[in-house]
């Protein structure tokens, strides 16, 4: 790993006990089980908060087996309390509620958003459907290269352009970038915050480029950058740091940040050859066409930037930060073997590396496209996040959340620009 100079270094003190929930709300939601896609985002959104969920699932005998599928697929683990536990606990905790639900919990929108989506692939193809059927939400473009390409899901009549500037001159509120190119991902963010229109990006590259440059001219426009789906898929990686640094300063990160890694490791953990192990990836759905940015840790080191973004402030070049290779011929350390991202301000010190880590259980039993984070803090605090980092619905779920969070503020005050928005109820 290389040294590089870290904005803000703190004392070391003595690393502490673990504490997962710290000081952690509780939020008591009652469900309407007959769409469980739905309930399961009402959820999620208040993990990613930082809140231990009691779910009361609704208006269906199976309600509380639908939403903890559907939280799986995104990565959140519920379950029903065991007879005779507490139903307070950490986490997310499903019970029965009545079949028949009284009431809809969803108000109408305060004002429609506009929505201009730049990519229909994997994540944009996934929030395009619920984009289409939400009443809070119109859209008013879709950028791909082949406007005359069919594709599923199907773009409406008229939506699908291939110029990006077509797409802002039809005035969005908001830009939901999800496009796999860095260079045209951040000109096209960069193009948007200048008119002032909010961004929600699910690009690691082009979010990770600049971010501080990026937070800067979301201020002075106006407008809000979202970027949660830019680290971690459905796992809140980006809030789990946020959530650390308002209890002290943030000493050290550590994190398995990429998911077709993982999924590889653990298919060479079971004896299967490096090119069977990339297939299986692809096969998946979790490793690209050219996986060069996976397996060099570039994708890693590019969500670090953003973590360390918003661990420190300033500035963490990815090209500066030392990365390790996973390669076909490369010789593996013994034991449990995990693309390891670290973050160090004593030190100094950055980088992505291949390490053993069978004496340390939130990473050791890490499945498959699954991504994990521990954060601590100079006071001995360690927070700790893990969930689904990889794959069409836990991505596109992030998204989803970011949002729903700028419909449900009807777009919160100016000041919190290039921040987290939460609905005014949430807000303190």
């Amino acid at each position: 790993m290389t040294a590089l100079p870290l904005p803000h270094p703190v004392p070391a003190t003595t690393e502490g006990t673990t504490i997962p929930y710290p000081d952690e709300p509780v939020a008591l939601l009652q469900l309407d089980g007959a769409d469980p896609v739905e309930a399961a985002s009402a959820v999620y959104r208040e993990v990613r908060r930082g809140r231990r969920v009691v779910a009361v699932a609704c208006g269906h005998p199976r309600a509380g087996v639908r939403l903890a599928a559907a939280l799986d697929a995104i990565g959140v683990a519920a379950v029903p309390p065991p007879p005779g536990e507490a139903v307070l606990r950490p986490g997310v905790t499903i019970v029965p509620g009545p079949e028949t639900v009284h009431g809809r919990l969803r108000s109408g929108p305060a004002r429609v958003l506009r929505i201009a989506l730049a990519g229909c692939g994997v994540v944009g193809g996934g929030v395009l459907p619920r984009l289409l059927a939400d009443v809070r939400f119109e859209v008013v473009g879709v950028l791909v290269r082949d406007p005359d390409k069919a594709r599923e899901p199907a773009i409406p009549a008229g939506l699908a352009v291939s110029d990006p500037a077509a797409l802002l001159a039809r005035e969005p509120d908001v830009l939901v970038e999800a496009i796999s190119d860095a260079s045209t991902g951040l000109a096209l963010i960069r193009a948007a915050l200048t008119r002032g229109v909010d961004v929600v990006s699910a690009n690691k590259q082009a979010v990770g480029a600049d971010l501080p440059a990026l937070t800067a001219l979301a201020r002075a426009a106006g407008a809000r950058l979202l970027y949660s789906a830019s680290v971690g898929g459905g796992a809140p990686l980006v809030e789990t740091v946020r959530r650390a640094r308002t209890h002290g300063a943030v000493v050290r990160i550590e994190a398995v940040l990429n998911g077709t890694c993982n999924f590889i490791l653990n298919r060479l953990a079971e004896g299967r050859s490096f090119d069977d192990a990339l297939a299986a990836a692809r096969e998946a759905g979790f490793a690209e066409a050219d996986p060069t940015a996976d397996l060099t840790g570039l994708d890693a080191a590019a969500k670090l930037a953003i973590l360390s973004h918003e661990a420190l402030g300033g500035r963490l070049v990815v090209g500066s930060v030392s990365r390790e290779a996973l390669a076909r011929d490369g010789v593996l350390p013994d034991g449990r073997v995990r693309q390891l991202a670290r973050l160090d301000v004593h030190s100094g010190e950055a980088g992505i590396a291949l390490r053993a880590v069978d004496d340390d259980p939130l990473f050791a039993d890490l499945a498959d496209e699954w991504n994990a984070l521990r954060v601590t803090t100079g006071d001995g605090r360690v927070f700790t996040a893990r969930g689904r980092g990889a794959g069409r619905t836990p991505t596109a779920e992030s998204v989803w959340a970011d949002l729903v969070d700028l419909a449900e503020a009807g777009r919160c005050p100016k000041e919190n620009a290039a921040g987290p928005c939460e609905p005014a109820a949430s807000r303190r």
